[in-house]
């Protein structure tokens, strides 16, 4: 369609089903495996939509500039992105799984800058870990749920990370990273 959308398939590759009628990425599903929540991009910024398992009509959660819902281990919450609305600054908001406003929101050591990062529960429920780039070199931070202060979870000196995700038992940790290249270029001469 020459749009980012949502697609379900079995686990084989067979049964593929689009979900999204527009655009739709980093989406993570419902405990209850009925709901696929998901970020989309429209006229007002990015927000967070559900659609159910099966396709069907997007119903909208989060009604504010937010994206990268990763919902919560006991299924009642959706930790994201958000956008503060009086300093336009972006924190780490906790929202309850039917929308409404943020029960909770954090600030952040630093995005990871370019593309949109992962943001992850713990496996516990008492921390949301998410990616920060200090000095060109990306870690993986925690921000408990409590308030208390964020702790580092990885300790890499190079590079950066482009997304992670966290096995379900804690035990493992998977992720992209690799350098940054930045090249600029002048082109002339069009016609």
């Amino acid at each position: 369609s020459g749009s980012i959308q949502l697609w379900r398939m079995d686990i084989d590759g067979s049964n593929l089903r689009l979900l999204t009628s527009g655009p739709g990425f980093a989406g993570d599903c419902s405990r209850s495996d009925q709901w696929v929540l998901y970020t989309t991009f429209g006229a007002g910024g990015f927000s967070i939509w559900k659609v159910s398992i099966d396709g069907g009509e997007p119903v909208q959660v989060i009604n504010k500039y937010a994206a990268i819902p990763s919902v919560s281990p006991d299924g009642q919450f959706i930790a994201c992105y958000d956008v503060d609305e009086a300093t336009r600054g972006t924190k780490i908001g906790i929202f309850s799984i039917d929308g409404g406003d943020p029960v909770k929101e954090f600030d952040l050591i630093q995005t990871a800058g370019s593309g949109s990062p992962a943001v992850r529960w713990m496996p516990d429920g008492r921390s949301i870990a998410y990616i920060a780039t200090q000095g060109g070199v990306s870690n993986i931070w925690l921000q408990p749920i409590d308030g208390g202060p964020p702790k580092q979870m990885t300790d890499f000196k190079s590079d950066r990370i482009y997304w992670f995700d966290i096995s379900r038992d804690g035990k493992q940790l998977a992720l992209s990273r690799g350098p940054q290249t930045n090249d600029v270029v002048l082109m002339k001469d069009f016609r």
